[in-house]
């Protein structure tokens, strides 16, 4: 499932549009991605590619970067 994540707009560089909060990792037929929110706030993405079996980070968000995440949690265990 895709990741989608809406940014606060204070987060966004000046004069970028606030209607273009969202942040989309849309899962390809090679990857997936999903997401994990630490206990700091800061939220992580992941990329599942093919047949490897740990996922890589994408791309971790500090905790006031962000306001909503939606798609796929990977367990944290």
């Amino acid at each position: 499932m895709t990741v989608r994540i809406v940014m606060h707009a204070s987060s966004l560089p000046d004069g970028y549009p606030s209607d273009e909060r969202d942040q989309n990792y849309e899962d390809t037929s090679g990857a997936r991605y999903a997401y994990t929110v630490q206990q700091s706030g800061a939220l992580t993405v992941w990329k599942l590619e093919g047949g490897m079996p740990l996922p890589d980070v994408e791309i971790v968000y500090g905790p006031t970067a962000w306001e909503s995440v939606q798609g796929d949690a990977r367990s944290q265990a």
